[in-house]
C-alpha cells in the first residue's frame, strides 16, 4: 500500500511533526523539507536528553549556583559575599567544569592544594563551603557519596595573640598622641570594638551622661573603590550591644566632640572617626592613620632607593631600633611590641577576664555570638594566670621551708 504523502502547513508550506516532550506537552517541529524537519526533531530530542542528564548529574558550577541561592537566603550581605568568593575564586576554577557525580576526595584535595600557602583559618573557610555544598548534594540524592565528609583544613594555626601590658598600652598611646589614630586606639582598648565597628561609630551612638557608653549599632566596610559604606549589617546579631566606657575614654570623646564645633543635630549623623572634612575614613585614610603606629614600631622595613652607581631604583631593607628618628616625622621609634587593631580588642577582653568579670558579661561586651570563643579565651587566660597557679606551687614547694613537726629519726635513749 502506498505511503500517505506528508502534509504541508502554513504559508511557507513547511512540513510539521508533533512530538511529546519530557514536560508532558506536545511540541510542533517544522522543516521546509522532510529531511530538514526530521533533523530538527532529532536535535530537539538530543537537547532534551542533555537537559535530563544535566538535571540528573549537573556540572559543579550549575549545582553551586542553585545551592548558593538556597543556602544563603536570608543571610547578611557579608556572609553571602564570603560564600560567593569561595565558589567563584577558589572552588569553581578547579572543579567547576566537572560533573558533581565525578568529584572524588582527590579532586577536593586539588582544590585545597591551591590554598596550601594560607593559614589554617583561611583554609577553614574553603573546607566549610565544600562540606556544605556536597552534603546538600548528597542529601538531595544528586550524588551517591559525599567526597567532602572527611575533608580537613591544613595550614598552621594562627599564632596566639598576646594582650598588651599596662606599660605597653601607655607606651602606645604616648607614641601616637596628637595623631588621628589616637582616638581609634582609645576606642579599641576601652570598648573592645572591632575595626569596622569603630570606624562606623556615629555620634548618635555615644552617650556621655551619667553612665557614659557607646552603642554598637553600625559597621563600616570598604567595598567599592575603597570608599566607606556604613550600614547596620554587623558581624552577627550578638555584635549589637551597649558598652559602658571608663572615664579616660569618656573624657577623650568629650574633647573630640567639643573640637568638632558643630551643633548636636548636625554632629549626630557624623562618624566619631572622621577625616578633616567630617566624612568617614576611606580605606586609604585608615591605612594612612595606622601608619603612625607602624612607623614608630621596631622591625625590618623595605625601602626603595636609587643605586648611586647604576642609577636604578632598588629595594633595600632597613632595621628600625628604639630611639631612631622617623623620617619626615617629629618622632622616634618607641614601640617594640606587636600591635594590630585586633590586638586592641584582645587586650580589652583579656582585661575583663583577668578582672574577674562574669563570663556571660564578657561574651556580651565582646559581642561574641558563639560562647565557645569567649570560653576558649577564658580558659587560656585563667588556666595560666600567676595568681591561679600560686596555690599549686605553694602546695608543692612551700613545705620545704617549714621544718617537719615530727623528727625524721627517733631521739637516742637516755
Amino acid at each position: 500500500m502506498a505511503r500517505k504523502a506528508e502534509a504541508r502547513y502554513g504559508t511557507a508550506r513547511s512540513y510539521r511533526k508533533r512530538i511529546k516532550g519530557p514536560d508532558g506537552k506536545y511540541h510542533d517541529v517544522y522543516g521546509r523539507t522532510i529531511a530538514e524537519r526530521d533533523l530538527a526533531v532529532a536535535e530537539l530530542r538530543a537537547s532534551w536528553a542533555a537537559e535530563e542528564k544535566i538535571a540528573a548529574d549537573p556540572f559543579v558550577w550549575q549545582y553551586a549556583a542553585a545551592w548558593f541561592a538556597r543556602d544563603t537566603a536570608g543571610k547578611s550581605e557579608r556572609q553571602r559575599e564570603t560564600v560567593a568568593d569561595q565558589l567563584n575564586r577558589v572552588i569553581c576554577p578547579v572543579i567547576g567544569q566537572r560533573r558533581m557525580g565525578e568529584i572524588t576526595a582527590d579532586d577536593l584535595a586539588d582544590v585545597m592544594a591551591t590554598r596550601a600557602h594560607l593559614s589554617r583559618g583561611a583554609q577553614e573557610k574553603t573546607t566549610q563551603v565544600l562540606k556544605r555544598l556536597f552534603a546538600a548534594a548528597a542529601e538531595s540524592d544528586v550524588i551517591r557519596k559525599n567526597p567532602a565528609s572527611k575533608l580537613q583544613p591544613g595550614g598552621k594555626r594562627a599564632k596566639k595573640k598576646d594582650a598588651l601590658t599596662r606599660a605597653q598600652e601607655e607606651t602606645l598611646l604616648e607614641a601616637v598622641t596628637g595623631c588621628p589614630v589616637w582616638l581609634f586606639i582609645m576606642l579599641g582598648l576601652y570598648t573592645g570594638m572591632r575595626r569596622e565597628e569603630i570606624v562606623g561609630l556615629q555620634w548618635d551612638c555615644v552617650e556621655l551622661g551619667d553612665v557614659p557608653s557607646v552603642i554598637v549599632r553600625r559597621a563600616c566596610r570598604w567595598i567599592k573603590n575603597n570608599q566607606p559604606e556604613i550600614s547596620d549589617d554587623l558581624k552577627s546579631d550578638a555584635a549589637a550591644r551597649t558598652v559602658p566606657i571608663p572615664p579616660q575614654l569618656a573624657d577623650a570623646l568629650r574633647a573630640a566632640k567639643s573640637a568638632a564645633k558643630l551643633p548636636d543635630n548636625v554632629l549626630r549623623s557624623r562618624t566619631v572617626i572622621a577625616k578633616a572634612d567630617g566624612t568617614p575614613w576611606s580605606y586609604s585614610s585608615y591605612t594612612s592613620a595606622w601608619h603612625a603606629v607602624e612607623a614608630r614600631s621596631t622591625g625590618t622595613v623595605q625601602r626603595k632607593r636609587k643605586d648611586p652607581v647604576t642609577g636604578e631604583t632598588v629595594t633595600v631593607e632597613d632595621v628600625k631600633c628604639l630611639g631612631d628618628k622617623i623620617r619626615n616625622h617629629n618622632a622616634v621609634v618607641s614601640i617594640d611590641f606587636k600591635v594590630t587593631p585586633h590586638v586592641l580588642r584582645h587586650t580589652y577582653i583579656t582585661r575583663l577576664i583577668l578582672g574577674r568579670v562574669p563570663l556571660k558579661r564578657v561574651q556580651y561586651l565582646a559581642g561574641h555570638a558563639d560562647p565557645k570563643v569567649t570560653i576558649k579565651i577564658y580558659t587560656d587566660l585563667m588556666g595560666h594566670a600567676p595568681e591561679d597557679l600560686a596555690d599549686d606551687i605553694n602546695a608543692v614547694f612551700a613545705s620545704i621551708q617549714t621544718p617537719p613537726k615530727t623528727p625524721l629519726t627517733p631521739p637516742e635513749a637516755p
